[in-house]
Formats: C-alpha cells, sequence, structure tokens
C-alpha cells in the first residue's frame, strides 16, 4: 500500500509542471529514478528512466499530431518493469502503449472535462469576478487534469502490478530478446524525430561534424559538447562584430 501511495505522489508531482511554468519534471530522466528508489532499485530506475528519455525525446506536440503522454508511461513502465525483474528493454515496450492509451484519457478530459471550467470562469469574466476566473483556473488544472491522471496511474498500478508480474514471466525469452533489440532502435528513432524538426542548411553540417569526431576520432560526448559551445560562441561574437561595423557604416553616411 505504501508503494502505492508513493507511487500516486510522484504521479502528482509528474503532473504538476502546469502548476511550475513547465520545469521539465514530466520527463522519464525526473520520475523513473524516483519511481526505481520506491520500488527499491534507484539503479534500475535510472537506467530505463535515461532509456525512455531517449524514446520519448522527439515526443513532441507538433499541429494536430498527438505525442505519447510521457508521465504516465515512465512511471508505469518503470514499475511494471522492476516488479517483473525486467530490463530496460521491456520497460520501453509497456511504456510506449501505456502513454498512448493515457494521452486518449487525456484528450477526453481536455475536450469534454475542463470546457466546463473554461465556461464557467467565461461567467465570472462577464461579471468582472476576478477571484471566480482564478478558482476555475484553479480548479480545472487540479480536478479536469491533475488528479484524474495521477489518481488513474496509481490505480493502474495497484490493479495491474500483480497481472503484469504473471504476464511478463509468461512471455518467451526470445520475444524479450526482440524486444530488448527494438528499445535500442528507438532512441535512434527518438532523436530522428527531434532533428526532423529542427534540421535545416544551416545546422547540417554541424551534425556531421559532431557524427565524425565521435565515431572515428573517438571524442567523447562531452569533449563535442565543449567544442560545440566554444564553435557557438565564436560565431555570436563575429555576428556582433559585423552588426557594429553595419551601424557604424550607416552613422558615417548620415554624416
Amino acid at each position: 500500500m505504501l508503494q502505492i501511495v508513493l507511487i500516486f505522489l510522484v504521479a502528482c508531482f509528474g503532473y504538476s509542471d502546469y502548476f511550475t511554468g513547465k520545469t521539465l519534471q514530466t520527463r522519464p530522466l525526473v520520475l523513473c529514478p524516483l519511481v526505481g528508489l520506491i520500488m527499491g532499485d534507484l539503479q534500475a530506475g535510472c537506467i530505463i528512466g535515461a532509456t525512455l528519455e531517449l524514446a520519448f525525446m522527439g515526443a513532441v506536440g507538433v499541429g494536430a499530431a498527438l505525442p505519447p503522454e510521457v508521465v504516465s508511461g515512465g512511471i508505469l513502465g518503470t514499475a511494471f518493469a522492476i516488479v517483473g525483474h525486467k530490463d530496460a528493454g521491456m520497460a520501453v515496450a509497456l511504456g510506449l502503449p501505456i502513454a498512448m492509451l493515457v494521452m486518449l484519457l487525456r484528450n477526453f478530459l481536455f475536450i469534454a472535462i475542463v470546457p466546463l471550467f473554461a465556461n464557467r470562469a467565461d461567467k465570472y469574466a462577464l461579471e468582472g469576478d476576478i477571484k471566480g476566473v482564478s478558482r476555475m483556473h484553479w480548479y480545472g488544472g487540479i480536478f479536469g487534469m491533475y488528479l484524474p491522471l495521477a489518481i488513474l496511474t496509481a490505480l493502474s498500478f495497484y490493479l495491474g502490478s500483480s497481472v503484469m508480474e504473471t504476464i511478463l514471466n509468461s512471455i518467451p525469452q526470445f520475444i524479450q530478446d526482440g524486444l530488448t533489440i527494438s528499445a535500442g532502435i528507438l532512441p535512434a528513432l527518438g532523436f530522428a524525430i527531434l532533428l526532423r524538426m529542427i534540421m535545416n542548411k544551416k545546422v547540417a553540417a554541424f551534425l556531421f561534424i559532431g557524427f565524425v569526431l565521435t565515431a572515428y576520432l573517438k571524442l567523447p560526448v562531452l569533449g563535442v559538447a565543449i567544442m560545440a559551445i566554444c564553435v557557438v560562441l565564436v560565431m555570436v561574437l563575429n555576428n556582433d562584430q559585423k552588426d557594429t561595423k553595419v551601424m557604424e557604416a550607416e552613422l558615417d553616411e548620415d554624416f
């Protein structure tokens, strides 16, 4: 029972990002180690969190696209994998479908429940009741989104932990090996989705430079990051100097 309560509190912490200004506490890299600590295996929580973070890295909402719901997927995927004594690959295999299902529920809450509070807030706004509008914002966030999803996450863990352990133990080893291999591909897919959004002609060359540095020169990631920071600083300083020269030239023309 204590684990269920703690899982609920972790879910509350994850879903409270609307109250804290998007501080990225929703990410698996933050929540999964907490779940691992609750389940008595912090190391597994950290490993699973890093793996899920890579898989979910490119999962962002663009236009009408629905990204997976990372809080529930990270928490339940980690918890079920640790309960079943499975590796990070199994956690990813569990976390992704859970995240997609909960995203559908989250959208239902946005469509059916949250507008009730929004309509009430509009009524208070017409009446000039600022405190009423503020209350509806709080009530809509807590009872329309925050608590239902946190309760669902804890309830899913309570109802599914023993069942999930039995299911995981009954999966043949060759299927588990396949899931582990696919989990190694998913981080690459996450990076690919992310690159698809940010890649352009101006930054493509830097991507290949970083690849060459790591793949052929065996430079660690930290070294590549330090070099990237130096390149950015040089580019920023050069741009500042160009802007200064342009301004000086314009002033000379004015005189």
